[in-house]
């Protein structure tokens, strides 16, 4: 039997983390105040988590693992709106806390996730292989505040009453390793299938009542059905094959069938060679297959925009799950290269995945909701659609090297050369030109241990349109320049038993700040946005923690 268990706190950044960071504190045309408005900081999080698992061994060859664990996550809440918060200023501009559902929600749990998973396992050694099989059950339960399914609204709280919405998801996966000898080469075959369902309930997600802002065609205006499913059954087979001492060859294959987007076949085919006893060259290339969400394919999902969340020139548009979705695919490629010896470990790997039918919310609508008034009349209707092609290109590197028998320094690194939406050359995100992790681990003693750490992120660059297709303006082209993260870290051991940690993260206190706020009415779009500048880096922070074995 094996127990454990967890208890964490971790707190959220201040209210107002970020007041005097936002891109537009004046007054707008219309008169509305901008100087209170700024985006809020991270929320915090309480984790409580609970495993066990028994396991029996009937006879030397089969073994069976009974596995439950139940969680919960709830969010400390610090005004996070997606587009703004609603604070307000007093009469000299500082920003001032009200009594608006953002406000009165700060420090409080508007988010508590719910998870109970349940498992059994068999593994068995036969004659002729080894098997693994388990069926699994898992229930989120995602109890929340209910928010807005309108665009300057979504993400806000809509009132106090809070909704569950939840996810049952089931699992029977099962396969065979079969050592072989074919053609006189020895083999590994491995073959299996499994089977997924997934039956989701979320009341709000489909609350959008649209009786007076334009009717949508085959579905009801309100009370729309909650539920929505799918189920994925796939079989798959891999070989893996000995060519010669030097060379190893594994194809591979696997067939998903999905109850909403259809067939999908995914081959296949990995090498290794080894050069000599230092030099290892590696291979690779494969469709990897995933499917849509089930919002993207529910058509009873809908959310409402007025304007801003609508592509072309002003009135309303909603956007709308589709059944008709496609699932994404990318053929990815790798090229690697590895040096192993004499206390040095370096290797650099090529990768290019190449995406079809990545899945984003269509820009050109299919068609017109009947109803509405004056400008908003017979919204458009956009839903989440099919990108043909996409690309993501980079190199990996690694570089390990035991400097002396007490001191190693590691590295790795990951350099992004594409990643881009083919159809507009668009990035895919805003992610650093280059992650660089550092470390070196000195042993001074038997006792006690030291490390240093060292993070190098690079540019983050914006995109130059923005969702609409427009060029971006103002703030909204905002670049972060690279920056650094240090850190230290210490390990005393007292005894076999008892053992002490501490450190200090962020050491010269390098801060970040999220900026931008919602475009209002009669507001510039050119301060609208953030560009890159969309997070928070935590200031310096200190830990430490003792560890007791028995």
């Amino acid at each position: 039997v094996r127990v454990s268990g967890n208890i964490a706190k971790t707190d959220s950044d201040a209210w107002d983390i970020n007041e005097g960071h936002a891109s537009w504190r004046g007054i707008a045309d219309n008169g509305t105040d901008y100087r209170g408005t700024f985006p809020a900081g991270r929320e915090g999080v309480r984790n409580k988590d609970l495993t066990t698992r028994i396991t029996f061994q009937p006879v030397d060859a089969h073994q069976f693992d009974l596995d439950a664990s139940f969680s919960r996550q709830g969010n400390i809440y610090t005004g996070d709106t997606q587009n703004t918060n609603n604070n307000t200023v007093d009469k000299n501009g500082k920003p001032v806390k009200t009594s608006t559902l953002v406000n009165e929600n700060l420090g409080a749990e508007t988010n508590i996730i719910y998870r109970q998973n349940f498992a059994l396992t068999h593994k068995g050694e036969f004659d002729a292989g080894d098997s693994l099989t388990y069926v699994q059950y898992e229930n989120t339960r995602n109890h929340r505040l209910d928010e807005g399914l309108a665009g300057g609204t979504e993400g806000l709280f809509s009132d106090n009453s809070m909704s569950t919405s939840v996810l049952d998801q089931y699992t029977v996966h099962s396969e065979f390793n079969m050592p072989t000898q074919l053609a006189g080469l020895d083999q590994v075959w491995t073959v299996g299938g499994e089977w997924t369902q997934s039956k989701f309930t979320d009341s709000n997600s489909v609350g959008q009542d649209t009786s007076k802002i334009g009717s949508v065609a085959g579905i009801a205006d309100k009370n729309r059905n909650p539920k929505a499913q799918d189920h994925i059954t796939s079989v798959f087979v891999e070989d893996n094959i000995n060519l010669s001492d030097s060379t190893i060859l594994t194809p591979g294959l696997r067939y998903d069938k999905h109850s909403v987007t259809g067939d999908n076949w995914s081959p296949a085919l990995n090498a290794t060679h080894y050069l000599d006893d230092a030099w290892t060259l590696k291979a690779g290339i494969a469709k990897a297959y995933k499917a849509p969400n089930l919002y993207q394919t529910n058509p009873n999902y809908l959310l409402y925009s007025r304007g801003n969340g609508c592509s072309g020139a002003g009135g309303a548009c909603f956007l709308q799950g589709n059944e008709d979705l496609k699932a994404e695919t990318s053929i990815n490629k790798e090229l690697g290269i590895e040096y192993a010896q004499d206390g040095i470990v370096a290797g650099v790997t090529y990768f290019r995945n190449d995406y079809r039918n990545k899945v984003e919310a269509g820009l050109q609508p299919v068609g017109n909701a009947v109803g509405g008034a004056g400008a908003f009349a017979n919204p458009d209707i956009f839903m989440w659609d099919n990108v043909p092609k996409a690309l993501i290109e980079g190199l990996e590197g690694t570089f390990n090297m035991a400097l002396t028998a007490d001191l190693d320094w590691s590295n790795n690194m990951t350099y992004m050369l594409q990643s881009k939406n083919k159809s507009n050359g668009e990035a895919l995100s805003v992610i650093p030109e280059y992650t660089l992790n550092s470390r070196l681990d000195w042993q001074v003693n038997d006792q006690l241990g030291l490390n240093t750490n060292v993070v190098w992120y690079g540019k983050q660059v914006p995109n130059e349109l923005d969702f609409q297709g427009i060029k971006m303006e103002g703030e909204e082209q905002n670049q972060l320049s690279p920056y650094t993260v240090f850190g230290l870290g210490a390990r005393y051991a007292v005894n076999d038993a008892l053992s002490f940690n501490a450190g200090v993260k962020n050491l010269f206190d390098k801060r970040l700040y999220r900026r931008g706020n919602a475009v209002g009415v009669n507001t510039p779009r050119s301060i609208n946005g953030a560009g890159a500048e969309t997070y928070n880096e935590p200031g310096r922070s200190y830990f430490a923690s003792a560890t007791y074995s028995f």
